[in-house]
């Protein structure tokens, strides 16, 4: 009934258009360029659009004079129906202007609304020809194929009357029959004879002259209208109906569609405030808006004028929705202050949450983070696809490891794309933890993933429900309103508190997937770190200017790439060769402003008489003695905390203890000492022991092999780059043989044993290094990896027992269980970690060390490090190619915290930099050999960021307390 007599009436009449179409490849162009172009004559039904291609449609044509005072709209279908966001994707263009999205579910374009009759309009539809998810061939994803065969056909394209009480009675018929689905007693049977009746009278109109009119219509409605007018009492859940549209910076499409994907989400959601004052909707990522600005100045405006009525809402306070697990607190300070700074310059908004419904997990450092920001609140949603247990709040206290508290809301309807259907309200009313006590929840309302946002249909059905009996009531608002309104709700003091870190059981491939990435952005965060400081103190000692737009510039793109489906490795192949673009170009900035910054220091410090002089710079806060390469020759230097100091490669000093001034010693039977440490190696070329001398302990389990390399299936069941399964470790195989296994390197500083392996299509060779008065066995990698679901791991089964291992997150460490006691303990068997992670008894611990891994499994006394991956989807080459990177065995006395971890990570990850120096750069030296710009005068304080105050002329110097305790400190 429903299809064949209701919805057609709903578009009674309708008329063809005037079509032509100009094709274009390769990148998207703008408005005036595109329309400068061909346009050539296009008919519905006809192809379009290899895959990534653009095609403008220019549509021309006259309402009918017989329309007046109807309501008349362009109706236009791109291709296939993929969902808004997923799939071709149209933006339109009127009097040169974005005006609204185009897509499956945004396929209505209002012309006039009521025609006068005989009007003429004539707009665009810039058409991106985005592969369908899933793609018919994976390989649709990895490239642009402008010489491609069409895959899309336009279906639809059309002006057509609607009729608004057609269109209504169909909202009302669809709602009531999915109340008969889902209600109960006798709500269930008034729906069930509210529907029969109207379709008695439809059915009885469907055989008169004239078909559906009017009347029948009004009649119709108004039996329909004694179950959905039926209000609630008393009024039970509220739904705070928060508008948005989840956009992911990067995914399944490339940085330069989400481009106009914003500009299509945002016009969507600038046309329907335009025409709804009750609507309201909320964006969270400044630099998705930042791109508006910059590209669509008028729309800019647009967004503006509503922001400043309040409609339009900036929430969140990032720069992006970022991935809360590998990116250093660093970057997560950077993340909120230029987010926070952009919001508040360009709409004069100092927001107070943090808005990250789709993230992997949530590092329990974020709370003292957001605290010192001045964000009050917190909102995701995304704990709630945890696959073992099932979390037990929903509005709560999350306390980090400083017992910084935030109030925090996960909205129960476990969604943040809601399309306020029936099922979804009753499952946000029944799931609510706290709907005992409390009767408020956030609702996420708004097509998202791909973007796109509400659509009409979201807006009517939000009217209907607004106090409906059966069904919680709907209350269209804002994001910080319904906040406020659930914090006010009771008091404080009464709700539960979640200590610790929010983690995702799921998704924990995401620590290794695209190891290239991760690599890069570790190396960056220091580069970032090394260049700001130095700069900065050039800039104080020297005439050097402080470059503040290019590191402006430079943390802006690095923050873009730790969006939360870049970083974890979950995006397409496209994704991340613009990734490694824009590394390759931070890099060069990073390098160049550490040239000349170190270079303008040393063309001014003090050489005295040495005769071979360089300066060592060291970013690090604490003294430093390392063997370094310079121009291929191995060297023993040290450094002041944040500091440098001359060295003469030709006379170096060294007052070293007697057991490591007699240098690296030698055995033909297989061990290297140090004086601190020896290391032991069986014929195959696996560690079998590592002796601590200091202490006398060994740190490898007796009768194991260490630094074994171990190779596991791993065919994920739901989410290949995401996800990996606890089943994929019962797979593992030992790669205990070797292709060969030399001792390449036996200096009196350094001793370097070589190991290469072959397994499968793939290649390892490995250096194990022990130097000069070193405390770490340090293992660089090399692979050539060519596998397919295949999980590559390191394991380190160690001579300490202990309940609990150290592993480092941001601006501190969490403690995890070493067991599997209960189902908790169970769903973390893959874990997120920094630089280090440790095992360690009162006396004597080990901690594993790395340079730029961050997925750990620790059972017991082993430690296990992920190395690298090899999903297919949605990148069927993820990974394969060649790696290098390296990580340590870090022996140590006492805790992780007393015996130096943090300080031996960090100078793993952070290498002295040399810079040569010649005389006759200047006149005068007038800096000193030895110099320290800053150093906490106790220790277990870490140093984060030394810099020049973004706005006047300060210093920041940004630092936390590291052990896990409080200290009162000096810098000195």
């Amino acid at each position: 009934m429903l299809t064949e007599v209701v919805k057609p009436a709903r578009w009674p009449l309708t008329c063809p258009v005037d079509i032509s179409a100009n094709h274009l490849h390769g990148e998207p162009v703008s408005h005036d360029e595109a329309v400068a172009g061909s346009f050539e004559p296009f008919a519905v039904g006809d192809a379009w659009g290899p895959s990534w291609d653009t095609t403008w449609f220019r549509v021309r044509g006259v309402i009918p004079a017989e329309w007046a005072g109807r309501h008349c709209s362009l109706m236009v279908n791109l291709g296939y129906g993929a969902g808004t966001g997923f799939g071709a994707e149209g933006q339109v263009w009127i009097d040169g202007l974005p005006t609204q999205g185009i897509s499956p579910n945004h396929g209505e374009v209002s012309i006039a609304g009521p025609a006068v009759g005989g009007e003429t309009f004539d707009l665009l539809i810039e058409a991106a020809a985005n592969p369908p998810t899933p793609p018919q061939d994976p390989g649709m994803l990895l490239l642009a194929d402008p010489d491609g065969e069409p895959m899309l056909t336009l279906r639809r394209c059309h002006l057509a009357v609607v009729d608004r009480d057609v269109e209504a009675l169909v909202r009302d018929w669809v709602l009531v029959r999915e109340l008969i689905t889902w209600l109960e007693g006798d709500r269930r049977q008034a729906c069930f004879t509210a529907l029969d009746l109207a379709c008695e009278l439809i059915e009885a109109a469907g055989h008169e002259a004239g078909g559906l009119r009017g009347e029948t219509v009004s009649e119709a409605r108004g039996v329909l209208a004694t179950v959905l007018d039926r209000r609630n009492e008393p009024v039970g859940h509220i739904h705070l109906s928060v508008g948005n549209s989840h956009l992911d910076t990067a995914w399944l499409w490339p940085l330069r569609e989400t481009h106009r994907k914003a500009a299509r989400t945002f016009s969507t959601a600038a046309t329907l405030l335009d025409s709804n004052p009750d609507y309201r909707f909320a964006a969270s990522q400044a630099q998705q808006l930042e791109w508006i600005r910059d590209d669509h100045p008028v729309l800019w405006d647009r967004i503006r004028t509503h922001a400043a009525d309040g409609r339009f809402e900036v929430v969140g306070s990032a720069w992006v929705e970022p991935d809360c697990n590998l990116p250093s607190g660093e970057s997560l300070v950077r993340q909120i202050v230029h987010g926070k700074r952009f919001f508040r310059e360009e709409f004069g908004v100092d927001t107070t949450g943090l808005w990250l419904p789709d993230v992997f997990g949530y590092s329990a450092a974020l709370p003292q983070i957001l605290a010192q920001a001045g964000i009050d609140w917190f909102l995701t949603q995304k704990i709630s696809w945890n696959d073992t247990n099932r979390f037990p709040h929903h509005t709560f206290w999350w306390e980090g490891i400083d017992g910084t508290r935030v109030f925090t809301h996960f909205p129960p309807a476990d969604t943040y794309s809601g399309d306020f259907s029936v099922p979804n309200m009753l499952h946000g009313e029944r799931n609510f933890a706290q709907k005992d006590v409390r009767a408020q929840s956030i609702y996420l309302y708004g097509h998202g993933d791909g973007g796109g946002g509400p659509d009409v249909d979201m807006l009517e059905r939000a009217r209907r429900l607004h106090d409906l009996d059966g069904i919680g009531r709907v209350e269209l608002t804002g994001a910080v309103e319904a906040m406020d309104r659930i914090r006010s709700e009771g008091d404080d003091r009464d709700l539960p508190v979640w200590s610790g870190e929010l983690y995702l059981e799921m998704h924990r491939g995401t620590y290794t997937t695209h190891a290239a990435v991760k690599k890069g952005n570790r190396e960056l965060e220091w580069a970032l770190r090394d260049s700001e400081m130095w700069a900065m103190i050039a800039g104080r000692l020297t005439d050097l200017e402080v470059p503040a737009q290019a590191f402006d510039r430079a943390w802006k793109t690095l923050l873009l790439n730790q969006f939360h489906d870049i970083i974890p490795g979950s995006s397409i192949n496209w994704v991340y060769r613009d990734t490694m673009n824009d590394y390759a170009d931070l890099r060069a900035t990073t390098n160049e402003i550490l040239e000349r910054s170190l270079g303008a220091i040393a063309a001014r410090v003090s050489v005295g008489g040495t005769t071979q002089p360089v300066l060592v710079a060291n970013g690090l806060g604490w003294d430093r003695d390392e063997v370094v390469e310079i121009s291929g020759s191995l060297h023993r230097v040290c450094a002041p905390a944040c500091g440098w100091s001359v060295a003469d490669l030709a006379n170096p000093v060294r007052d070293d203890p007697p057991a490591v001034r007699s240098g690296i010693r030698v055995s033909g039977d297989g061990w290297i000492d140090n004086g601190l440490l020896r290391i032991e190696w069986d014929t195959s070329g696996l560690l079998r022991s590592v002796f601590h001398h200091p202490t006398g302990r060994e740190a490898i389990a007796p009768g194991l092999a260490a630094n074994l390399l171990q190779l596991m299936d791993d065919r994920p069941a739901n989410f290949d780059a995401w996800d990996i399964d606890r089943e994929a470790f019962d797979t593992a195989v030992d790669l205990a043989n070797a292709d060969s296994v030399e001792l390449i390197e036996h200096s009196p500083v350094r001793a370097t044993l070589r190991v290469i392996r072959s397994f499968g299509r793939s290649r390892i060779e490995q250096l194990i290094r022990l130097s000069q008065g070193s405390r770490r066995v340090e293992v660089h990698c090399s692979v050539d990896w060519h596998e397919d679901h295949k999980l590559l791991k390191v394991a380190f089964p160690l001579d300490v027992r202990s309940p609990v291992a150290r592993h480092e997150i941001q601006f501190g460490h969490v403690e995890r269980p070493t067991h599997r006691n209960t189902s908790w303990d169970a769903a973390r068997f893959e874990t997120c970690a920094h630089t280090w992670v440790d095992i360690s008894e009162d006396d004597f611990g080990v901690a594993l060390l790395n340079d730029c891994k961050y997925g750990h499994d620790v059972l017991g006394n082993v430690i296990r490090l992920s190395l690298l991956r090899s999903p297919t989807w949605p990148d069927p080459v993820a990974d394969r190619g060649e790696h290098r990177f390296a990580y340590a065995l870090f022996p140590h006395a006492g805790s992780a915290t007393r015996g130096g971890v943090i300080a031996e990570a960090h100078s793993f990850n952070s290498p002295l930099r040399v810079v040569p120096i010649k005389s006759a750069e200047v006149q005068s030296r007038d800096l000193p050999a030895r110099y320290s710009a800053v150093k906490p005068d106790t220790p277990g304080v870490v140093i984060t960021a030394v810099k020049a105050a973004d706005d006047g002329d300060g210093i920041i110097v940004r630092l936390h307390e590291a052990f896990g305790g409080r200290r009162r400190i000096g810098l000195v």
